[in-house]
C-alpha cells in the first residue's frame, strides 16, 4: 500500500524502496507471530491480564518495529539521494526523530493486532464451548429418548406374560405355541429397532396389531379392534414403537376396566395443513372411575415426541361422549 501509494504520488526511487519495505515487512510479521505466540501461551488466563500483556507488549514491540524501520531506509540502506551518512552528525538525531514519529503510530498497530487476537480467541473459545454444549445436549437428549423408548419394555412383557399364563391355565397349548410365536416376533421388533430412528407408520400398526392379537386371545369376546389408515399417511415415517404405549393404556385402562365389549380404534390421515394425525381411541365403559389426566404411557409419548420434533408436535389426550378415551397426535409430516 505504502508503495502503490508512493507510486502515485510520483516518488522517485521505488524499485528501491520497496526492497527495504518488504525487509522491513518481514520484521513486522515476525514481532506480530511472536505477539500471537505470546497471547497463545496465555489461553486461561483471565481476560484482564491478557489485555494488560497486550498493551505491555504493545510500546516494546512497536518501538522494535519502528527501529527497524529506520535502521533500515537510514542506516543500513539509505536511500539514493540520501543528505547524511554514517559519518555525518546529524544522523543520531535524524534515527531519534524518525523512530518518535514512527512509535506512537506503530505501537497503536500492534495494540489492535493484538486486541484482534484476542478477539478472535475469545471467538473460539465461545464456538468451542457452544459445541461442547450442543454436544452435551445431544447427549443427553439421546439418552433421555432412549431411556423413555425402552420404558415401554417392561409393560409390555407384564401384560403378554399374563395373556400367556390365562392360556397355560386354559390348557391350549396349540393357542400358546402361536401366541409364542407372536411374542417373539413382537420381541424381535422391539428390541432390534433403533430408538432414535423413524418407522414407516403401516409397519408400526402392523405390529400393534399383532400385539392386540395377542390381547385378543385373553379377552377372545370383548376386544374388536379397526384400523383406517389413509395410503399417504401409512407411507409416512414416525419414531418407532411411538404407538405402544397408546396401544397398552387403551387395553389396559379402557378393556381393563370395563366389563364390556371394547372397540380400540387406530386412524391416521394426512391434514390439509400437511401435518400427520393419529389418533387412538377406545369405546370403554368403565366399570369404575375413568382414567384421567397423564399417566406414564402418555408423558412418555409426550416426552418423545417433544425430544424428537422440538416441540413441532403435539399429543392431547381425553375422554370422549359418550363413553372412551382418545388420545391423538400431531406430527409434521415425514416420508423416506
Amino acid at each position: 500500500m505504502y508503495t502503490l501509494r508512493a507510486a502515485l504520488l510520483g516518488i522517485d526511487h521505488q524499485a528501491e524502496s520497496l526492497i527495504r519495505r518488504a525487509a522491513v515487512a518481514t520484521v513486522g510479521i515476525s514481532l506480530s507471530w511472536l505477539m500471537y505466540r505470546v497471547l497463545e501461551r496465555t489461553a486461561m488466563a483471565s481476560l484482564r491480564r491478557k489485555i494488560l500483556l497486550t498493551v505491555s507488549m504493545s510500546l516494546p514491540f512497536g518501538t522494535a518495529f519502528a527501529t527497524a524501520n529506520v535502521l533500515v531506509f537510514y542506516v543500513i540502506a539509505p536511500m539514493p539521494g540520501a543528505d547524511c551518512n554514517m559519518d555525518a552528525p546529524c544522523i543520531n538525531h535524524q534515527i531519534v526523530v524518525a523512530i518518535s514519529d514512527l512509535l506512537i503510530s506503530w505501537t497503536f498497530v500492534f495494540l489492535a493486532w493484538g486486541m484482534l487476537c484476542l478477539s478472535l480467541a475469545s471467538a473460539a473459545a465461545t464456538r468451542l464451548a457452544d459445541s461442547r454444549a450442543n454436544a452435551h445436549r445431544a447427549a443427553a437428549r439421546v439418552a433421555e429418548i432412549r431411556a423413555l423408548r425402552y420404558q415401554i419394555n417392561p409393560h409390555f412383557l407384564f401384560n403378554v406374560l399374563n395373556s400367556l399364563m390365562t392360556l397355560v391355565r386354559r390348557g391350549d397349548m396349540a393357542e400358546v405355541e402361536v401366541m409364542i410365536g407372536q411374542i417373539a416376533r413382537f420381541m424381535r421388533y422391539s428390541l432390534t429397532a433403533d430408538p432414535l430412528a423413524d418407522a414407516v407408520l403401516a409397519d408400526e400398526i402392523d405390529i400393534q396389531v399383532g400385539y392386540l392379537d395377542l390381547e385378543r386371545r385373553r379377552f377372545p369376546l370383548r376386544l374388536q379392534v379397526r384400523v383406517d389408515v389413509t395410503p399417504q399417511a401409512g407411507a409416512a415415517l414416525i419414531p418407532s414403537l411411538l404407538l405402544q404405549p397408546l396401544i397398552e393404556n387403551a387395553v389396559k385402562h379402557g378393556l381393563g376396566c370395563s366389563v364390556e365389549p371394547v372397540l380400540i380404534q387406530i386412524l391416521a390421515r394426512v391434514l390439509p395443513d400437511g401435518q400427520l394425525e393419529i389418533v387412538i381411541e377406545d369405546d370403554a365403559v368403565h366399570a369404575g372411575t375413568a382414567p384421567k389426566g397423564m399417566g406414564i404411557g402418555l408423558k412418555n409419548v409426550a416426552e418423545r415426541l417433544a425430544l424428537q420434533y422440538d416441540g413441532k408436535a403435539t399429543c392431547t389426550a381425553g375422554p370422549v361422549s359418550p363413553s372412551g378415551f382418545r388420545v391423538t397426535l400431531l406430527l409434521p409430516l415425514r416420508g423416506r
